[in-house]
């Protein structure tokens, strides 16, 4: 794709939202644009660092493996996110961290060079990638918090919760990933996932049509949790 087609599509993420068109058309002129198709990996955990990523479409994980083998979800990145800033700020030469496409997606890459050249030029980006960061940092300090104090019942019911809100319909949602990616994002097994998603069920707080659910009861459901023992 051209740079005059990346753009437009610029200004709609908030690290570049406050930029003129002449600093849009400088980053545009330094970004790619990579249409990843599901299953493709964007980058391996050692791959050189190359830059800043913002999801246009689909959806990506990001995640690392341990020395057993087993996957660890750190974040399900969304439309509108962006992932990478930490790392190029570090200026770490490698990435500790692999990113995989699970849906058909459209990524941008914006150069570390174009970054860093606006960083010193205008102090705005710096702000509002500053506090693009302090966001994500906030959510991995409740991410722990939720690993280490809440129980599997309580994780489940924060994150059904957290995703009605994000949706059109507060009641009705449709889980933006793969029960397997959402039991790893939230430190659970698959199986503690599905029963506890059961007992919700036939507690009468939620119904479940594959991917699609219906809370019945949001103050039931909070209830709920503040009750659950694991």
């Amino acid at each position: 794709m051209e740079n005059t087609d990346i753009a437009p599509l610029l200004p709609k993420f908030s690290l570049f939202s406050e930029l003129d068109p002449q600093q849009i058309a400088t980053v545009a002129a330094d970004t790619q644009r990579l249409s990843v198709h599901r299953g493709d990996i964007l980058f391996h955990r050692g791959d050189p660092t190359s830059g800043l990523y913002l999801l246009a479409s689909g959806q990506i994980k990001l995640a690392v493996t341990s020395p057993q083998g087993t996957e660890k979800i750190i974040g399900l990145i969304g439309p509108g996110e962006s992932f990478g800033e930490a790392i190029i700020f570090l200026n770490h030469p490698f990435y500790p961290i692999y990113a995989q496409a699970t849906a058909e997606s459209n990524v941008l890459l914006v150069s570390k060079r174009v970054i860093f050249d606006l960083l010193e030029r205008d102090a705005s980006v710096a702000r509002k990638m500053l506090a693009g960061l302090s966001m994500r940092n906030h959510q991995l300090v409740q991410d722990i918090e939720s690993v280490s104090l809440l129980t599997s019942t309580q994780r489940l019911i924060g994150y059904l919760l957290q995703t009605g809100i994000e949706s059109q319909d507060g009641n009705r949602l449709t889980l933006p990933a793969s029960k397997s990616n959402i039991a790893s994002l939230l430190n659970l097994t698959p199986e503690t996932l599905s029963r506890t998603m059961l007992k919700l069920q036939q507690a009468g707080l939620i119904e479940v049509q594959g991917k699609d659910i219906v809370i019945l009861s949001v103050a039931g459901l909070k209830r709920f949790g503040l009750n659950a023992g694991g």
